[in-house]
């Protein structure tokens, strides 16, 4: 037995128990897409909180979207109509995303972390997978709650920077501007007065609030889901590397057994012993591949729509905060800062599983094989072959999720920004 050092653990009897699996469960569950029947959990959708009734209300919004769009095009400046097209864009993802779950892929991927994967079912192998495990629980809470605020603030910028402006702009005074309007997070083509008309925006601002929550909750749940993965399989490489490492030599071996001797072979019995072990090691590390290819499955189209997100996007905003007045700093800045840091964020996360998996072909080829008989020697090759391709996140086999390919997202938006600069 090893020492728990968190409160959360001592009751804890299945990943489920834990504070920040419950947490993402239950982000995850205000947009229905946790899979609660494949896990044995009989939970209900929330009313009006189904896949398919959000599948239907966004497409709504991003059909009257596209509408404004054509309606406004000819009408407004490309800096106007700037915040509509990151809105149609955050639209097009918050639409695919709410379609995840109803893949069968996702869900098998679910139930496998959930049941085989968590490191809370390896923590009693060994000493050192309990110390992994403990620190990436640690991770894991810490993050989640990180999230969870991440969600609450980004809603709040993101509704309450159009209100401030039209406060500003003497929108709520007895008699408004005649030349002005009511500015919204998130515009529409409808068929009643909600520029000017308060009841009408008062109504659509609330709409709005709804949306740009169901849409973050969207943008963070899955990334927050996928970003647990990778820390558990960044665990599970930590646990693979150090078994690596520590392979026991003969002596060792036999002074654990108390004979210490001074063959620098092993005998025939060690050597079973030792094929035992090799066996133990390839088993996890065909999982860890067997794992990660179901997790490129189920999240592969959305980082691939996430990504193109970020292109486009991107280089819209820095063109909205080039303008460097109060009003588009105000309003944009934190909306590049938010997007661009959830664009790092997940890519400095999968990145972690290059890294780590880079170091198992030292790990492989530190063992101590030239002590082993012919047999063990080649599995120890066969493994050494196996782990030479780093394990990473390929959606849809197109691009490499890391910070390789944030990178070149990043540069290119610049450069597209740079390019529209000097025509706008």
């Amino acid at each position: 037995m090893f020492k728990i050092e968190n409160q959360d653990d001592i009751n804890a009897r299945q990943p489920m128990d834990l504070r920040y699996m419950r947490m993402l469960r239950n982000l995850l569950h205000l947009i229905s897409s946790w899979p609660y029947k494949l896990l044995g959990e009989d939970v209900k959708p929330l009313p009006l909180r189904g896949t398919f009734y959000l599948f239907v209300e966004w497409a709504i919004v991003l059909v009257t979207g596209l509408t404004y769009v054509k309606t406004h095009i000819n009408k407004l400046s490309f800096f106007e109509m700037g915040n509509t097209y990151v809105t149609v864009s955050l639209n097009v993802v918050g639409l695919q995303r709410i379609t995840i779950s109803w893949f069968k892929s996702y869900r098998q991927a679910i139930k496998e972390f959930v049941l085989e994967v968590h490191l809370f079912h390896h923590r009693h192998k060994t000493e050192y997978s309990e110390h992994i495990y403990q620190y990436i629980y640690k991770i894991c809470a810490v993050f989640v709650v990180a999230i969870h605020a991440e969600t609450f603030f980004g809603v709040l910028l993101f509704n309450v920077m159009p209100f401030v402006n039209n406060v500003r702009h003497g929108m709520f005074n007895e008699e408004m501007p005649p030349d002005r309007q009511f500015e919204h997070s998130i515009n529409y083509s409808l068929p009643f007065n909600y520029h000017t008309d308060l009841v009408g925006y008062i109504v659509i601002a609330i709409v709005n609030l709804i949306l740009s929550y169901d849409c973050l909750l969207a943008f963070c749940g899955f990334d927050l889901a996928l970003s647990v993965i990778v820390f558990h399989v960044w665990g599970h490489l930590k646990i693979l590397d150090h078994d690596l490492r520590t392979f026991p030599t003969p002596a060792e071996l036999r002074a654990t057994r108390g004979r210490p001797e001074d063959e620098m072979s092993y005998t025939k019995e060690e050597n079973q012993r030792v094929r035992a072990m090799l066996k133990d090691i390839i088993d996890h590390h065909r999982h860890i591949m067997h794992f990660m290819t179901q997790a490129s499955d189920a999240f592969g189209p959305m980082l691939c729509v996430y990504y193109m997100f970020h292109q486009v996007s991107g280089c819209i905003l820095l063109l909205e905060c080039s303008k460097m007045d109060p009003e588009s700093i105000g309003r944009y800045a934190a909306l590049t800062v938010t997007l661009n840091q959830l664009l790092v964020q997940l890519s400095v996360i999968v990145e972690l599983l290059g890294t780590q998996s880079e170091t198992l072909k030292d790990a492989v080829y530190s063992m101590p094989w030239e002590c082993m008989d012919t047999s063990n020697r080649r599995t120890v090759l066969f493994l050494l072959y196996n782990v030479q391709e780093p394990i990473r996140l390929k959606p849809m086999g197109i691009v490499t999720v890391g910070v390789t390919t944030m990178a070149s997202i990043l540069k290119t938006s610049f450069s597209y920004f740079m390019f529209l600069r000097t025509f706008s």
